[in-house]
């Protein structure tokens, strides 16, 4: 039975479990404490890549197969690709190269705290040419985000990557669209489940293991940021 754990940020933890796994496999879904709850910044991406490392390194020792990180911002993904050997997947560069598969330029509906982070990832992947806009959207109703999918598919998008936004919306959404709609967290968790099937993780030539791991300075740091926000 394929064990798989998702990590969630706070504010999107009432999303709904992503649908269309197989009945064996097992999706664990935890919050990440300690994480900034508005990553608006780069000291919040961070202290985000932080609290996603410390939430997860100990994944594979605890037992499960595949790690997803169904976040758009991708937080934190090299660094547990370098601690852990199950696969590492992630919501932005997967759901973006996925979309690839399906029409020739896609567009990013975000909020509008996730913006500058869209748009950093998509110049750090060498997807500039391929992205035909990112809308942000302020208020997540149904009729702004469809809104912002139309500013999308204006700007010559031919699918449309649905950044952080609850499960649901997205049903109604793509119903209300020419092309398809991808949302992360049901993304990066059937292709987590894909990876065991083809029995295949990240390359260690692109993510190389620590000389010297150190999963207490790890916790350390995050448990102190986290006293600190509170304080």
């Amino acid at each position: 039975m394929p064990r798989i754990l998702m990590l969630r940020f706070e504010d999107l933890e009432d999303e709904d479990p992503p649908q269309g796994l197989d009945s064996a496999t097992e999706l664990t879904i935890r919050t990440i404490p300690g994480a900034p709850r508005e990553r608006a910044s780069a000291q919040d991406w961070s202290l985000a890549d932080l609290a996603v490392m410390a939430a997860g390194q100990d994944a594979q020792e605890q037992g499960f197969d595949a790690l997803c990180l169904p976040a758009f911002g991708d937080y934190g993904v090299g660094a547990l690709r370098s601690l852990l050997d199950i696969p590492v997947v992630t919501g932005g560069r997967g759901t973006m190269l996925h979309a690839l598969t399906l029409g020739g330029r896609f567009g990013i509906v975000t909020p509008e705290q996730g913006r500058e982070r869209a748009a950093r990832l998509v110049h750090d992947y060498g997807l500039s040419a391929q992205c035909a806009g990112i809308a942000p959207c302020a208020a997540a109703s149904d009729d702004t985000l469809l809104e912002a999918c139309r500013q999308v598919l204006a700007a010559g998008a031919q699918a449309i990557c649905l950044a952080d936004h609850p499960q649901p919306r997205a049903a109604a959404l793509a119903a209300q669209l020419p092309v398809p709609l991808l949302t992360p967290a049901a993304l990066c968790a059937k292709w987590a489940e894909s990876l065991l099937g083809l029995g295949l993780a990240h390359s260690r030539r692109a993510y190389p293991a620590p000389q010297v791991r150190k999963p207490e300075l790890i916790a350390a740091l995050i448990a102190a940021s986290a006293g600190d926000a509170t304080a």
